[in-house]
């Protein structure tokens, strides 16, 4: 084809065309400029695809300027991942595990209890909790799903006997949210064109539900395997100093148990900032924060309930 466009852009410069009458001479440039524009759609095309952290670091610098080149990119921006679908269940079972049991590490030191014991506790703490968030996190999954299942079953049914009245319904939804009424009532006469996505729609707008039956079918069951892994690997954090078979009170172990945690606490802040796309140093600290108040407070329980059981105020130092 472009050896095509090549000739007729010759034959539209050849100098003897000149001498033909002048209504060829006025369709010589639209000939060219057609010719232009096909030669042009023949050319091949790159296609960068969007970028979200570049989106992202737009958004942090405020540069309008970056954040329009991305999206002027023709490719869709990927939004989320295989990480992002799990953030809740990996920050909370994280946080939840290391707290916890650095809670039962601190009662133990400030109680003054050995090592023997803060591993019996702090494992079968570990466990057992991990298990009933785990459990409770797929319980909980399944039962949202049955209720978005009930709902969009009445919704369809409605739509089905009663397609007026829904429509009437989400045009008063669409004016309660600021849009005027003519342009509330041709919104959704576009959407309710479609019985299904009409009943999609109306699911996140009117019910505020989003859930997809199909695609989250596995979904509480990976989300509770997530939250129960998150919920060991971090909960172990605080009974890595233990290990050694020493350490007793407040002494250096338990020094180190703080380290340790302290550590698994900026991990676990760094790893929400990166999913969140969020500020990572200052995820961290809050997550450092959070942790300190806890075992402040274990400690300091753990000190009281020894004093009042053996009359020791000196938190097993």
């Amino acid at each position: 084809s472009n050896s095509f466009c090549t000739l007729l852009v010759t034959m539209a410069s050849n100098e003897p065309i000149a001498d033909q009458a002048p209504q060829k001479e006025e369709e010589q440039p639209q000939q060219a400029e057609e010719t232009a524009v096909v030669v042009a759609a023949d050319e091949p095309k790159t296609e960068e695809r969007k970028s979200k952290s570049k989106a992202q670091d737009a958004f942090a610098r405020g540069d309008i300027e970056a954040s329009k080149a991305e999206h002027a990119k023709r490719a869709p921006e990927q939004h989320g991942g295989a990480g992002s679908d799990y953030i809740k269940s990996i920050v909370f079972g994280g946080l939840d595990g290391i707290i916890t049991t650095f809670a039962v590490v601190a009662a133990a030191a400030g109680g003054g209890q050995g090592w023997e014991t803060v591993l019996v506790f702090g494992f079968a703490n570990a466990v057992a909790d991990a298990w009933s968030m785990g459990f409770g996190e797929f319980i909980s999954g399944v039962a949202e799903i049955d209720h978005a299942k009930t709902e969009r079953a009445r919704e369809e049914w409605e739509v089905k006997h009663n397609i007026q009245g829904e429509i009437d319904e989400m045009i008063e939804i669409y004016e309660e949210k600021g849009f005027p009424h003519d342009d509330a009532r041709a919104l959704v006469e576009i959407i309710s064109k479609d019985p299904k996505r009409f009943v999609d729609i109306m699911m996140v707008e009117e019910l505020g539900i989003l859930v997809d039956e199909d695609e989250d079918a596995t979904g509480p069951a990976k989300q509770g395997a997530v939250m129960f892994t998150s919920f060991i690997i971090f909960g172990l954090f605080p009974l890595v100093a233990y290990l050694g078979g020493t350490g007793r009170g407040l002494d250096w172990v338990f020094g180190l148990a703080c380290g340790i945690t302290g550590l698994g606490l900026l991990l676990l802040g760094a790893a929400k900032g990166y999913l969140t796309g969020q500020s990572i140093p200052i995820t961290s600290v809050k997550m450092l924060a959070n942790g300190s108040v806890s075992g402040g407070f274990s400690y300091g329980i753990g000190v009281l309930v020894n004093y009042i059981i053996t009359g020791d105020a000196s938190g097993g130092a």
